[in-house]
């Protein structure tokens, strides 16, 4: 059956090679819309190196203060490592949490000068190792006993790429290095990191000052420069750790004088975290679902539409055929299913010509894909994940996509075509 039905698919080729190219592209720019918009998302918000526990990771990414004295007068920001310390800490709830700073352009140099490159800075702190995974290809991550010396400056980890270009090797650890003319040494050499990572990349990491964490004089200044990362030790304890965080930050409303702290229902999860973009409101996530949806409908209606007109045309060309079948005891239902079978054959063609597209799509696309308010202008990469690009998620929403667009184009001139008498299909010219 299966070979008859690739057969005949084969003879519908060579009948009419303008029509079945026609429709093998259509379906193939469809699936392949479709595949980008899903590698997007994967590259995105799926777990991927570093970024390996996104699925389980809750964001605070910004944070408003309100005047108490006068509602209208409110000062929003990111976080704080001050915040970190006085709302996360005390929580039980949570695996890890640490603070990431948006990597912000340096000078990195050898030592004696000799050598130097424009690279990306981030302050971090120690816990930012346990919740990242990174491959180090050289030393450690620095930890709380690296301390900052006059003679060593403060320690960092570098992207192999820093390490490449100022000692022509990623063996560096324990070197010395110049970052914005300061001293500093090198605890480890890490792979370098896609900027589609929107919180692990950077190309050199230290840890932020001590002083960070004193409570400043004045309360207008709890704002920072960081997000705020928490690790679950489950999404099933999503909904405790909100809770947690809520009465930590209500508790600590009451010990400040002039402002009070509003979080805007964060902590978020990755999908709301990588679409907040204001300080000062969050993003409305039911309206961007709705955007996708809408996205996906037109995609797969509109290509199916015009394929469906090819494949009523190419119907009419087979309707003697279909006649003498059925005269011959085929069934209505048997004549569906040997059409579906053999436009599936065309649409799998398509499918795999549409996901090879989608492929150069988004190697082709990737930095306007990709490109955020954080890392514009940044000095890494746009590298793409294997793990996005060939996983079986994607592979198998690609043959979801042909199925459907199998029944979309093709059900409905079948079942047409197949409800016809004998004598008028016979008959038909």
């Amino acid at each position: 059956m299966i070979k008859q039905t690739i057969r005949q698919a084969l003879v519908l080729l060579r009948q009419n090679p303008l029509m079945s190219i026609i429709s093998i592209l259509g379906t193939a720019l469809a699936i392949s819309m479709i595949m980008v918009m899903v590698i997007t998302w994967q590259t995105k918000y799926a777990d991927m190196k570093p970024e390996v526990n996104r699925g389980r990771s809750l964001y605070i990414s910004a944070t408003v203060l309100i005047n108490k004295s006068n509602e209208n007068w409110m000062n929003s920001g990111y976080s704080s490592p001050v915040l970190m310390k006085e709302c996360i800490w005390p929580l039980k709830s949570i695996e890890a949490v640490t603070v990431v700073q948006a990597a912000s352009p340096v000078l990195a140099a050898t030592s004696d000068g000799s050598k130097h490159m424009k690279a990306d800075y981030m302050n971090t702190d120690d816990a930012f190792w346990k919740i990242y995974d990174f491959r180090f290809l050289s030393g450690r991550p620095f930890v709380e006993t690296d301390k900052a010396t006059p003679a060593q400056g403060r320690p960092v980890v570098v992207a192999a790429s820093v390490a490449r270009r100022l000692f022509g090797t990623t063996d560096v650890a324990g070197k010395l290095i110049k970052v914005n003319r300061e001293q500093a040494y090198i605890t480890g050499v890490v792979e370098d990191v896609s900027l589609t990572c929107k919180d692990a990349y950077s190309q050199i990491w230290t840890r932020y000052d001590a002083s960070a964490l004193d409570f400043p004089r004045y309360e207008g200044d709890l704002n920072g420069e960081y997000h705020i990362v928490m690790l679950a030790r489950s999404k099933a304890d999503f909904p405790a750790i909100r809770q947690d965080v809520a009465a930590s930050v209500k508790q600590f409303n009451y010990k400040l004088k002039e402002f009070r702290l509003d979080l805007q229902e964060q902590p978020d999860d990755i999908e709301t975290h990588v679409n907040h973009v204001w300080s000062n409101r969050g993003p409305d996530m039911i309206m961007i679902y709705l955007q996708y949806i809408i996205a996906l409908v037109i995609i797969l209606l509109v290509p199916s539409l015009n394929l469906c007109g090819l494949s009523n045309s190419r119907m009419q060309q087979r309707m003697a055929e279909m006649g003498v079948r059925k005269a011959f005891g085929a069934t209505r239902g048997g004549l569906i299913r040997q059409v579906l079978n053999e436009n599936l054959i065309l649409s799998l063609l398509g499918g795999i010509v549409g996901l090879l597209f989608s492929y150069l799509a988004v190697y082709c696309m990737r930095t306007w894909l990709f490109a955020n308010a954080s890392n514009i202008g940044s000095s890494g990469e746009f590298s793409l994940n294997m793990s996005a690009l060939f996983s079986p998620v994607v592979f198998g929403l690609a043959l979801l996509f042909c199925v459907i667009m199998n029944l979309l184009s093709a059900g409905i001139p079948a079942w047409n075509a197949a409800r016809r008498s004998i004598v008028t299909s016979l008959n038909d010219k």
